[in-house]
């Protein structure tokens, strides 16, 4: 694979936390940050590049097809993805521990998330544009 073979995706219908992540994630070296606030668009992306993605993270609650779906779905095709779930409620939902089980969800992020952005003219070259779709 070349230096930006590998693809993380960041999936959320909030735009500033994609932005969050994105921001913190484009300086690391080998990766392309791919960010999208449609679940569909993004399972959509990952299927066409199954074997490109390495970390997807996913908010829980979305329209269309939720977080727990959306990366049950993505693992099934790519089982060495790596998956986050995040939320903002508390889940003590039996299919969500199950998944925990079965590592279908490798770790969960409660929000609030919190950082500090990076100004865009401050940022590396290396970052690539925000794929908003």
């Amino acid at each position: 694979m070349g230096s930006k073979d590998r693809f993380v995706s960041i999936i959320d219908d909030e735009l500033d936390i994609t932005q969050l992540f994105h921001d913190a994630l484009c300086k690391i070296y080998g990766i392309s940050v791919i960010t999208f606030n449609d679940s569909a668009k993004a399972l959509e992306h990952f299927t066409n590049n199954k074997d490109k993605y390495v970390l997807v993270i996913s908010d829980l609650k979305m329209s269309g097809i939720n977080g727990l779906e959306l990366l049950k779905k993505m693992k099934n095709v790519n089982t060495y993805l790596r998956t986050i779930l995040m939320s903002d409620y508390k889940v003590n939902d039996k299919l969500f521990h199950q998944y925990l089980k079965e590592q279908i969800i490798d770790k969960f992020i409660k929000k609030p998330i919190s950082g500090c952005f990076v100004p865009r003219s401050k940022q590396p070259s290396s970052c690539i544009p925000i794929d908003n779709q």
